[in-house]
């Protein structure tokens, strides 16, 4: 896919999902700056939560470099846009299609591999296994070599040249992001939307926004995402453990909640307005959160 102008800021909290926090046109930034101190900052949602080159394929000609968020991240977000808006006209009745169901489904999966952290320890681990082989790789290779190819096929893969390291690179990132039995489980659960009363605190979000039980399956196995300052999308195939959520006390809700956000989170946290400052500053990334890519790549590293 190739593009004139192609853009070089890739959101990995998506400006359409934290406009939903937006007053004034505005959201609250949290950001842990040098030092460990927390500088709060009044920005457009369009002006956070972004790094510039985050997804570029490095080796590439500059015109066809941003393909991964142009081909891939951006549909994403569209189509989980017009997923959000569904989840708030309609709530418990939203009248999914399978297409729009997917899209927030993918939507979620995209936030707990996509962030920097997540993509540099992915390149990181890429590159450096990239030239891994195994003996019937190497048997293969031997047999159809030519006089001028390297001896060993491990050090042919490390001969190639960066623009194919990383095509292969993103399509096991793509693989990854479709992964089909995590989407088929997150699209199979019961999902709910908590409205959260005035009396409690806004829910707040950051760059570390799912909540989810180490297991997505049995007994109160969840995932969740605030999608607002007064809504919690969460989503569990046991029905009890759902209905006992929207029975309990829901400013204890929302204060476990946002402990969860605010410890997991690594650079930024976003708010409605600066009333929970405070709360933030003592809480901010004093728990980070287990992520996903770190247990791929740990899976991968002890199948080897």
């Amino acid at each position: 896919m190739k593009s004139d102008n192609p853009p070089i800021k890739h959101h990995y909290i998506p400006a359409f999902y934290l406009s939903r926090w937006a007053g004034a046109g505005k959201v609250t930034e949290f950001a842990k700056v040098h030092g460990g101190k927390v500088a709060v900052k009044a920005k457009g949602p369009d002006r956070t939560g972004y790094k510039e080159r985050l997804y570029e394929m490095k080796g590439w000609e500059p015109e066809l470099a941003q393909q991964v968020e142009e081909g891939y991240f951006k549909p994403v977000d569209t189509m989980a846009a017009d997923a959000l808006e569904i989840l708030y006209r309609h709530g418990h009745a939203a009248p999914w299609t399978p297409t729009s169901r997917t899209a927030w489904t993918r939507f979620v999966m995209s936030l707990l591999l996509r962030c920097p952290e997540d993509i540099d320890a992915f390149r990181e681990w890429w590159h450096e296994d990239f030239r891994r082989t195994d003996p019937e790789g190497e048997k293969r290779y031997q047999k159809s070599r030519e006089p001028d190819d390297p001896a060993t096929f491990s050090e042919y893969l490390d001969s190639q040249p960066l623009a194919v390291k990383e095509r292969y690179l993103f399509e096991v990132l793509n693989k990854l992001l479709e992964h089909d039995s995590v989407g088929t489980n997150i699209n199979n659960m019961n999902w709910r939307i908590l409205e959260t009363p005035a009396s409690a605190p806004r829910l707040l979000t950051s760059d570390r926004p799912v909540i989810r039980s180490t297991s997505l399956k049995g007994e109160k196995g969840h995932v969740a995402l605030p999608i607002g300052p007064r809504l919690l999308w969460i989503a569990s195939h046991d029905m009890r453990f759902l209905n006992d959520l929207l029975r309990t006390d829901q400013t204890r809700l929302v204060k476990e909640c946002n402990r969860q956000i605010v410890e997991g989170a690594v650079r930024f946290v976003w708010s409605a307005d600066e009333s929970q400052t405070r709360f933030i500053e003592n809480r901010f990334g004093l728990s980070p959160q287990p992520r996903l890519i770190e247990q791929i790549i740990d899976r991968r590293r002890s199948a080897r």
